[in-house]
């Protein structure tokens, strides 16, 4: 059989190999639920959480990188942060 002379894509078994290779390209893409994220920081402050329960999150700016970075944090079990007190309080 002279290879040079083989037509790819008239092959059954190029078709079929193709058709697995973009098969499991598919599959491995998927992905679970999107999980909830932050907003982006727009001001420097401390921000309830929209995530874990007791959450919140700091943002900073820092000017060598131009951009605001946030830090995550927790409150104590059974507290819940509060924006106008700036604290974790009971709810």
């Amino acid at each position: 059989m002279n290879c040079s002379r083989v037509n790819l894509k008239n092959n059954t078994l190029y078709k079929i190999a193709l058709g697995v290779v973009i098969a499991v390209s598919i599959n491995a893409c998927t992905t679970g639920p999107l999980e909830l994220r932050e907003p982006a920081c727009v001001r420097e402050g401390y921000f309830k959480s929209v995530k874990p329960v007791g959450g919140f999150h700091r943002c900073v700016w820092k000017p060598d990188i131009q951009r605001y970075i946030q830090y995550p944090y927790t409150c104590p079990s059974g507290l819940e942060f509060d924006e106008r007190a700036q604290a974790c309080i009971k709810p």
